[in-house]
């Protein structure tokens, strides 16, 4: 092997060291120079508070009996309560169990009563008691006011009796209509016999329309006849 088959196989040999040192450098550095892992979780445990561990606030301090009294606090008076007496009297007499209740209000009514005063009036003058309904007198048909129409018309039945008899002829009957329009009362003015009954108990059945009297419906008082009359 020549000198120059020497030279280049000592010279592949350093390359390769110098090479191979480069690559590794990592691992040579020192110990001081290496990278830290990282540090674990670390939990601290924490004391929990306690029920005897908590200051409570101190009470006030209590003020002295002859000490004076506080000005923003109020001052209540006291009355002395009378106890109830431990003997009876001796204007009372003992119950026999028929003796009527008799509360004030009651007291003051009966009061009222034996002045011969009233109970409303007597309540004060600021009370007014009601006043009662003015009620409508019945207006008798004639001049302005006409005769209703009759919506509901009733045929009295021909007593059997009457048949028999033969009797037979006009009922006349006074009628108060209300405001309604309905028979309020009815009485007879001409009479037959074995026919009134009959007459009166239709003619209460019969309606009107109601009679207007300035726009207002008023009672009336008007005339009505019933027709029997026997079929041949």
């Amino acid at each position: 092997m020549g000198r120059r088959s020497i030279v280049a196989v000592f010279s592949i040999f350093v390359h390769a060291v110098v090479l191979l040192a480069l690559m590794t450098t990592d691992f040579w550095r020192p110990i001081t120079e290496w990278p830290t892992p990282h540090r674990a979780l670390a939990f601290e445990v924490v004391r929990s508070a306690r029920l005897e561990d908590i200051e409570l606030p101190k009470p006030a301090p209590r003020q002295p009996a002859h000490a004076a009294p506080d000005v923003a606090s109020p001052i209540v008076a006291t009355t002395p309560i009378e106890s109830a007496p431990t003997f009876a009297p001796s204007g009372v007499t003992k119950e026999t169990g028929g003796e009527a209740p008799m509360t004030t209000g009651n007291r003051a009514l009966s009061d009222i009563e034996r002045s011969g005063g009233s109970p409303i009036a007597s309540l004060g003058p600021g009370v007014v008691p009601p006043a009662p309904p003015v009620t409508q007198p019945p207006v008798r048909v004639g001049g302005i006011i006409r005769a209703p129409q009759r919506i509901v018309n009733v045929t009295p039945v021909y007593p059997a009796i009457a048949r028999e008899a033969h009797a037979q002829g006009l009922v006349i009957i006074e009628a108060t209509i209300d405001e309604r329009g309905n028979v309020a009362r009815a009485q007879i003015l001409k009479s037959i016999p074995l026919l009134d009954e009959a007459a009166l108990a239709a003619v209460r059945q019969w309606k009107f329309t109601p009679t207007m009297l300035n726009g207002v419906a008023v009672p009336i008082v008007m005339t009505v006849t019933v027709n029997f009359a026997l079929t041949p």
